[in-house]
């Protein structure tokens, strides 16, 4: 797609940090990166099934076989979204981490601000309002959005999206209890179970043992983790079913930029290809220069975006006591939370500036405001401009003060340019993991291929034993 070609990553913020490494680093990093867009190419090429082993079928969201029953077609997923529509008042997505965050940051990039106000007054062509929980033990919310339900007489309207692979994840399985039971008898014809489509899965187990039948079972794929998921039908039925307009052709629209981020992923020129470029700048960053921060700093106002990222990468790549750590912030926001810390503490920093080309629909300053002194010069502009000329100004503060900076261009907030962004955050991930060989044996320095420790996470099950332990008394 054409709009991909308004990506744009622009290091010259960084060039003090290339500056201080011998070229020669910065070559063989270079070099790494293209041979491994060769290797990336080559396991496409073994077709879906040795992407599952990989734990990288995530890369074939836009194209999986027909013949795999175990994901599901768009229609599928936009049928069901209909139906959901054409009864549900309130539409609640329950999971954690990777089956929360995916919805939760495109809810936040692609939907009215103000979406439940929308709905609720009938002027969001048929969406219903959006909630989400099952990402914490604390009641407040939870209480809170049964409170809201009940009082408005919404809960025999409400349909429910449980999320989770195993349906063991205990933070997401017991608030998609208690829902179940402020729902009623008939809870599981108004939810739609995301998960394992096998008996691993004790979702899909409830309804083979005859427990009842879930409104639509949708899968949770192999080979596709959680950080990973969004693309898949964990994010896709909130998509859809928050679609303002045919749910159908917004499934469409974002699979199409999905797939464009994967062909210049395989086949775009790597020296231009702003997945490449980053992993490069980042991982420079660290080996070369020593820095162990990155500030993620989408310049627009979209806070999910950042703890997806947060996520994605620090799950992703910090093993073996190794990888960036990630703070994320909004501009200008974090300029008055941050940005003294940026400059006049720790030189351990890299920042990642993002921005849309586009903000969407703009809106004047009044040319006869009453501004004085230096707010003068914002009459008679937008606050598009105001935006565009405090993120420039915030970046060249940066780079004045030799702080390593990238600012990272995409044309808008639409559902086919957000798509392939978070698609060439993902890919830049999964190149650094390769540049810090987590897909080799630390000791051995054999290939692995279903433990690429970029795809796998060991250290969460410290906590979930100790858990089980207490709550067991």
């Amino acid at each position: 797609m054409r709009f991909l070609e308004e990506f744009s990553l622009d290091l010259t913020g960084a060039r003090l940090l290339y500056d201080s490494v011998p070229a020669e680093w910065t070559e063989d990093i270079r070099s790494r990166c293209k041979a491994l867009q060769d290797e990336f190419k080559a396991e496409d090429q073994e077709g879906y099934d040795g992407l599952v082993k990989r734990l990288r079928a995530w890369t074939w969201c836009h194209q999986v076989p027909a013949d795999h029953s175990d994901y599901a077609a768009l229609e599928r997923i936009a049928e069901i979204a209909d139906r959901i529509r054409a009864e549900a008042k309130a539409f609640i997505t329950v999971g954690i981490g990777g089956s929360d965050l995916g919805s939760r940051t495109l809810h936040d990039m692609l939907n009215h601000p103000y979406h439940n106000d929308m709905a609720a007054s009938g002027a969001a062509n048929g969406a219903p309002e959006v909630y989400f929980t099952g990402d914490t033990f604390d009641p407040l919310r939870l209480r809170g959005l049964l409170d809201v339900l009940k009082q408005r007489g919404l809960l025999d309207r409400t349909f429910v999206n449980i999320v989770s692979k195993s349906g063991t994840t205990a933070e997401t399985a017991l608030a998609g209890m208690i829902l179940a039971d402020a729902l009623g008898k008939d809870w599981m014809s108004r939810t739609v179970a995301t998960t394992g489509l096998n008996d691993k899965s004790l979702l899909f187990q409830m309804q083979a043992k005859g427990a009842g039948e879930f409104m639509a079972l949708l899968p949770v794929p192999d080979g596709v983790g959680g950080r990973f998921s969004f693309a898949s039908p964990v994010g896709l039925l909130l998509l859809a079913v928050s679609a303002d307009g045919d749910p159908l052709k917004r499934l469409q629209d974002a699979m199409a930029g999905y797939g464009a981020a994967h062909e210049a992923f395989l086949n775009g020129p790597v020296q231009s290809s702003p997945a490449y470029q980053l992993a490069e700048f980042l991982h420079l960053a660290e080996t070369g220069c020593g820095k162990s921060l990155m500030v993620f700093y989408p310049y627009f106002d979209n806070v999910k975006l950042g703890d997806w990222f947060v996520q994605l990468y620090e799950e992703s790549v910090q093993e073996r006591g190794k990888g960036l750590n990630v703070i994320s912030t909004t501009g200008p926001t974090g300029n008055h939370s941050l940005l003294n810390g940026v400059v006049n503490g720790p030189r351990d920093k890299v920042i990642l500036f993002l921005t849309p080309k586009s903000f969407g629909e703009d809106i004047a300053i009044p040319a006869d405001a009453p501004l004085e002194g230096g707010l003068k010069d914002f009459k008679g502009k937008t606050l598009q401009q105001a935006q565009t000329a405090s993120m420039r100004g915030t970046y060249q503060d940066f780079v004045a003060r030799a702080v390593p900076s990238a600012i990272l261009t995409f044309p808008k907030r639409g559902v086919a340019e957000t798509f392939a962004l978070m698609r060439v955050l993902m890919d830049m991930t999964a190149i650094k993991g390769r540049l810090q060989s987590l897909h080799l044996d630390p000791l051995t320095g054999a290939r692995r291929v279903s433990d690429e420790e970029t795809y796998i996470q060991t250290g969460v099950e410290g906590y979930k034993k100790r858990m089980k332990e207490n709550i067991a008394g």
